[in-house]
């Protein structure tokens, strides 16, 4: 009796420890919302049967199709080749066939060859862009795999009977003037058949060849609205589908619609598997680990000719769905032998489908309308005698919910309430005043922390590695890292291959002489001379003089012969910087030497041939001083053979500490000091700077700071900018600064699983929920969180990056470096 009685007060007491619009909420409404949704539950489930059925069929559907048109398309193909082999071929035949096809809208064939078997009769035609080109001679054997192994490769092919070979990489070449040895690569498939030709004992072999992206548009079309099979709209859910050989190997998925032009990929297909990627001739192809049972399971089914759909459940991307639909179908090339049809590949379809979840919400919604139609006398009449009550306490907890920022807390006023009230709004208010007196002291603790971290060393080790395999590479004096720099060391070193002119365009500082150096030092003129000339330090008569020379008597103080730089530079480079200050009358003199390649010394009637390979540079648009009449069009045209740009220092800023900390030993060898270091406040300085300057600036001013600091450490106000902090930016990744405090307050807390990501760069955005997920990441996970094909030093900049923002802590060093979510360590 006692129990029952306690049991009863502790109900009594749960309840009226409610409000008063809570007690009647928990009297009336939940006997009405139990008895609706026991009804509404037994008939979802019913429903869900049906809807699953529905979409298993459709996903089948779709998956046959697909596979249907491949096989469709591999058909169309080996009818065009059957239809020329029962001509009579020639090399205008040949070449009628090609265009007259594509003109009809069919194919757009990339090859269409015959092969002799015993001569060099062959006629090999191949496709660039919208022109037919033939190869022969020294073209038709740098064609890579050359079409004569074909006769050691395929069966003994009878009239008739068509050989399809696996999807495979060719080279064909492409020369352009100035590039003679350009090739270009494809991945393709080819259809063969014997044919002999009237002139001919033997037969030779036909080839009729076919781009694999042909096969992957379709993949594309069916997996977007123009699809024939686009009913009605679908859910932005990511679908795909892949095609697979009988090897198992992914060779290629469907792509992004609009774009034909795109390289065959396989980062969807292989994302939720772990195996070998890249294949002889296929780099993109992926091949599953034997582990991954379902996927062989699938391939063995495909080689017996089955298909089939499973529903699978997800694990590996973040999805509304719990599970997906898994379908695939082999595709069959039927080539005339005696054999029938062949397993020639698979298409795999991978298709989330959020159906079901609309579903439940729509069916919810419903319940919803039904739900609040039977307690909508309720709840009103609970919200009028409520809301006189409760107004006081609803008062107090807006003023409450509006305290979201710690910085400028306040103390809560109501206008009334009663004692109750009042005890409660004293009580937070002595809470607030309390955290306000311990974010001023932790505030304080954390800039006193900061300003001492920031007069520490800078760790450069990292930057001491790179700086070091910089100097052992082909360009040791153009240091840096990431796209912007590779692609002008790579630019350099094929300008270097080519003995043409070239014409170097970058702001001041940027290192055009450099890069010209660099083209000299690695082309075929090394060992002639480098000659340099400033267009802009000398007037029209110096520079004519510079450049060409002159003879004794020329002029009143030509006392002697002088050879100018042109002759000094037989044999070598020649590097014209500023050329955009030339003269008029000096760009014609320039023009007609590099037209002919002779030039006429001043006072002289002889012309004198010049080997040389000029170098110009260029800090300023010359295309905008062509159209203000100041710079000759023709001569921008003859020295703009091959065009490099050097990209400003704004455009790479994860190279400065790099570059700070190569400039810094050239500035102890120029000082004579020994062990001088950049603190962390220096180097958050120099990362900051917009440098207008560029390169030039930011060693100006080391140099100076090298001078002027009075420790082996110079600090960040020994840094003497000339422009200020025009635009600030964060400190550089390699400077990292650890967080202020180890302390973290509850709204620090609170924000950091909600970080913005508007300044993140895509690859930070799209590894960024994971790594608030996984609570950090190590440099090789956020590889893979990536896409799995991004370098390590790009990684470790956008992971230091993050470290700068106060988004990650880095704890460890070496291997074991881990990047942690702040107060997760």
């Amino acid at each position: 009796m006692k129990t029952r009685v306690g049991i009863l007060k502790n109900k009594w007491l749960r309840l009226t420890s409610l409000g008063l619009r809570g007690r009647l909420m928990a009297a009336l409404i939940p006997s009405v919302v139990a008895i609706l949704l026991i009804a509404g539950l037994a008939n979802y489930g019913v429903a869900e049967q049906f809807i699953n059925v529905a979409l298993e069929r459709f996903v089948r559907l779709q998956n046959l199709a697909v596979a249907h048109e491949v096989e469709t398309f591999l058909e169309k193909c080996r009818q065009d080749i059957l239809f020329a082999a029962h001509g009579q071929l020639s090399d205008k035949s040949m070449q009628d066939f090609l265009q007259n096809t594509a003109a009809a809208g069919g194919t757009k064939y990339l090859e269409f060859a015959y092969i002799a078997p015993n001569s060099d009769d062959h006629i090999f035609l191949y496709r660039r862009d919208d022109q037919v080109i033939r190869a022969s001679g020294r073209d038709f054997t740098r064609i890579t795999p050359n079409p004569l192994l074909l006769f050691g490769e395929i069966p003994k092919l009878k009239s008739g009977e068509v050989w399809i070979s696996p999807v495979m990489e060719t080279e064909h070449p492409l020369p352009r003037p100035g590039a003679e040895n350009t090739m270009r690569r494809d991945q393709i498939i080819r259809f063969v058949t014997p044919y002999r030709m009237s002139s001919q004992k033997d037969a030779g072999l036909i080839i009729l060849s076919i781009r694999a992206s042909d096969i992957r548009d379709i993949l594309t079309l069916f997996n977007s609205e123009n699809s024939p099979l686009w009913a009605f709209p679908r859910s932005k859910e990511l679908r795909y589908d892949y095609m697979i050989d009988p090897d198992g190997w992914m060779l290629f998925q469907s792509g992004e619609p609009n774009q034909t032009n795109q390289e065959l990929t396989t980062y969807l297909a292989r994302s939720a598997y772990q195996g070998t990627l890249g294949r002889p001739g296929l780099r993109n192809a992926f091949r599953p680990n034997s582990e991954h049972t379902r996927y062989w399971d699938m391939v063995q089914s495909i080689r017996g000719g089955t298909d089939s759909l499973s529903k699978v459940p997800e694990q590996h991307i973040t999805s509304a769905v719990h599970d997906y639909y898994f379908a695939f179908s082999p595709v069959r090339f039927n080539g005339g032998g005696e054999s029938g049809p062949i397993i020639y590949g698979g298409i795999v379809r991978v298709d989330r489908s959020i159906l079901l979840v609309l579903a439940g919400y729509q069916y919810l919604d419903v319940m919803l309308v039904v739900t609040v139609s039977a307690i909508l006398v309720i709840a009103l009449l609970i919200y009028w005698l409520g809301r006189k009550l409760t107004a006081p306490i609803r008062m107090l907890s807006e003023q409450l919910n509006s305290l979201k920022d710690l910085e400028n807390i306040k103390e809560i006023e109501i206008a009334y309430g009663g004692h109750d009230i009042n005890e409660l709004k004293n009580a937070v208010n002595s809470m607030i005043r309390r955290i306000s007196r311990q974010m001023e002291e932790i505030r304080e603790k954390d800039e006193a922390i900061l300003n001492v971290n920031l007069r520490e060393p800078a760790d450069l080790a990292e930057e001491g590695c790179l700086l070091e395999e910089a100097r052992l590479s082909l360009l040791p004096d153009i240091i840096g890292i990431g796209p912007e720099i590779m692609s002008l060391k790579n630019n350099a070193l094929k300008a270097a291959q080519v003995d043409v002119d070239v014409l170097v365009v970058g702001e001041t500082g940027t290192g055009k002489q450099l890069v010209a150096e660099a083209i000299h030092n690695h082309g075929s003129r090394k060992k002639g001379p480098f000659v340099s000339i400033n267009c802009g330090a000398l007037d029209e008569n110096l520079l004519l003089d510079a450049l060409f020379g002159h003879v004794k008597g020329a002029y009143t103080e030509a006392r002697t012969d002088r050879n100018g730089a042109f002759h000094e530079a037989n044999g070598g480079t020649l590097f014209l910087d500023e050329i955009q200050s030339a003269s008029p009358k000096v760009q014609q003199s320039l023009l007609r030497a590099l037209s002919v390649r002779r030039i006429k010394p001043l006072g002289s009637d002889t012309e004198i041939p010049v080997d040389v390979r000029i170098i110009a540079a260029a800090n300023v648009d010359l295309t905008e001083m062509i159209k203000e009449g100041t710079f000759r069009e023709d001569l921008y045209f003859r020295l703009k053979v091959v065009s490099i740009q050097t990209p400003a220092l704004a455009d790479h800023p994860e190279n400065i500490p790099l570059l700070a900390l190569h400039y810094l030993e050239q500035a102890e060898t120029l000082t004579g000091r020994n062990g001088l270091q950049l603190s962390k406040g220096a180097m958050r300085r120099l990362c900051a700077y917009t440098w207008p300057g560029n390169i030039r600036e930011l060693i100006n001013a080391i140099t100076r700071a090298a001078v002027m600091a009075e420790t082996d450490v110079i600090q960040a106000e020994e840094i003497r900018l000339e422009g200020g902090l025009a635009e600030p930016r964060r400190a550089a990744p390699t400077a990292e600064e650890p967080p202020p405090t180890k302390q973290e307050s509850v709204l620090d807390k609170a924000t950091t699983d909600s970080q913005p990501t508007t300044d993140l760069n895509p690859r930070q955005a799209k590894a960024w929920p994971a790594i608030l997920k996984n609570g950090g990441t190590s440099r090789s996970e956020y590889q893979e969180l990536v896409g799995g094909n991004l370098s390590p030093r790009t990684a470790n900049y956008d992971l230091n990056e993050l470290v700068s923002k106060d988004m990650l802590n880095k704890v460890g060093k070496g291997p074991a470096t881990r990047y942690v979510i702040p107060g997760q360590e």
